[in-house]
């Protein structure tokens, strides 16, 4: 039996970039047991049609556990794939040092004063931050938010176990110097909405830096359902450079930073930086 089973009914959504329904149209051959992935037939957008509900991504579908089910799945479905794969990967973090490339946008775009990261886990990286940033963090998964919160205190720093919509209209206009939502739009189910309580509650100066995985990515089409950025049912949203671009512009949001190997084809992964208005 599949974990949607479980669940018994799904919700059902439409486009979350332009509300259209989509249910008429065929779910794409990338969907994975019940979960229907959908193309919007007016504005192309990909989307998670049938995802659980926000309640159940506290305990159920919380990302600590998720996240390790595409380990399980690829290791049954696509056994000799998955053990290069996991070997290449080794290789490669012993033989190159990657840049953090979240910590080095923050020190280039982020004013000193608060900082708040959606979707925040145990907050791992608001506890590395320089100490002229204020820490608070949003966490859906009751676990993580605890953890967090434990850890966040020892500088002062506060968590919210909301959703992150929820959490994010929380805060007042206008006192954010940073939103941080690296990896986390793809899981939001109202991810205009999520947009434009950023754009509320940035400075005139403050900055949201995005991180999320390239539907457009040329590995996502040599690999296909073994892409790296299938995950069910965590990842609700796949987008484009250009459906990205479009939904901060219509949340009130201009990039600033997203230069071609911030979006680069051979990367499973793309990086955004923006700013409230034009």
């Amino acid at each position: 039996m599949s974990a949607a089973e479980n669940l018994g009914e799904l919700l059902h959504r439409n486009c979350p970039n332009c509300e259209t329904d989509n249910s008429s149209r065929p779910a794409l051959d990338y969907s994975w047991q019940d979960w229907k992935l959908r193309k919007c037939g007016a504005c192309g957008f990909v989307y998670l049609e049938n995802p659980p509900d926000y309640a159940d991504f506290k305990v159920v579908f919380a990302w600590e556990k998720n996240h390790g089910d595409r380990k399980v799945r690829m290791r049954k479905e696509y056994p000799l794939a998955y053990g290069i794969s996991r070997a290449w990967r080794k290789f490669y973090r012993w033989a190159v040092r990657k840049p953090d490339k979240l910590i080095k946008r923050i020190n280039k775009w982020v004013p000193p004063g608060l900082v708040i990261d959606v979707g925040c886990g145990n907050a791992d990286r608001l506890l590395s931050l320089p100490e002229h940033y204020e820490t608070s963090g949003i966490e859906i998964s009751k676990a993580l938010a605890e953890e967090a919160q434990e850890l966040l205190a020892t500088r002062g720093g506060s968590i919210t176990n909301l959703p992150a919509v929820e959490g994010l209209a929380s805060y007042e206009a206008g006192t954010a110097s940073g939103v941080l939502m690296r990896s986390f739009l793809e899981h939001e189910q109202k991810p205009v909405e999520l947009l434009s309580h950023a754009a509320r509650v940035l400075k005139p100066d403050g900055v949201a830096i995005i991180k999320v995985p390239n539907f457009s990515s040329i590995n996502r089409r040599v690999m296909g359902s073994r892409w790296c950025g299938f995950r069910f049912p965590g990842h609700v949203n796949y987008f484009t450079p250009a459906s990205l671009r479009s939904m901060v512009e219509d949340a009130g949001l201009s990039a600033v930073g997203f230069g071609f190997f911030d979006r680069f084809p051979l990367s499973d992964n793309m990086w955004m930086v923006v700013r409230k208005g034009g």
